[in-house]
């Protein structure tokens, strides 16, 4: 069915290769700073490029979103592959995974986008792919904390995944210090909220 696979696209050159990491970059820095609404000619300032060269790269505004998204994905990925092996704490290394997510702002590129936008991103093959791997991580991690008994035994990844999405949701664009301060104080009320020392135990 149209629309439920990924089309490959052909190897670019390298110097078109270098203008599209540029622009992804350019979008992820300004869409966390002032939304998914900043104007495209911004975005080709930022990249160092003519608005003519971001168009010819990205059809339109939702085509730079899912790109964005997709990216993301790929370097949290990474990351998420990295801290597991490298980290031998597992409540530390399911922290630095967290913060590592909010910090991408991975739900940021996914809100004010059209619906057509938001159902190709759900049905992506290559998200797909990307998502779940990441959580297979953090699954693993999680279960290995709690066994360690740092974190609570009454969550699981899904209780972890939501309170992710709500504080991504919480966290508005901002350039500001205050908007960094804001960021950093919700995501230590999260992880002290999964800590085995936490009183009382969850409903449900």
């Amino acid at each position: 069915m149209q629309g439920s696979h990924d089309v490959r696209q052909p190897p670019l050159r390298a110097d078109a290769r270098r203008n599209r990491e540029q622009i992804i970059e350019a979008a992820r820095e300004l869409f966390i700073r002032f939304g998914t609404d900043v104007p495209m000619e911004d975005i080709a300032k930022a990249a160092g490029v003519g608005v003519g060269t971001l168009y010819r790269r990205f059809p339109d505004r939702d085509e730079l979103i899912k790109a964005v998204s997709l990216d993301n994905f790929v370097r949290l990925l990474e990351i998420a592959r990295r801290i597991e092996r490298d980290e031998t704490d597992a409540a530390e290394a399911l922290s630095k995974l967290l913060h590592s997510s909010l910090e991408l702002r991975l739900g940021m590129t996914l809100t004010g986008v059209s619906a057509r936008t938001y159902e190709a991103i759900q049905r992506s093959l290559e998200h797909s792919s990307h998502r779940g791997e990441v959580l297979a991580i953090a699954t693993r991690l999680l279960h290995r904390a709690q066994q360690d008994g740092t974190l609570r035994k009454d969550i699981e990844i899904g209780d972890v995944v939501l309170a992710l999405v709500l504080v991504s949701r919480l966290i508005p664009p901002s350039d500001s210090d205050l908007g960094e301060m804001v960021f950093q104080r919700l995501v230590a009320m999260m992880m002290d909220g999964l800590r085995a020392t936490a009183k009382g135990e969850l409903p449900g």
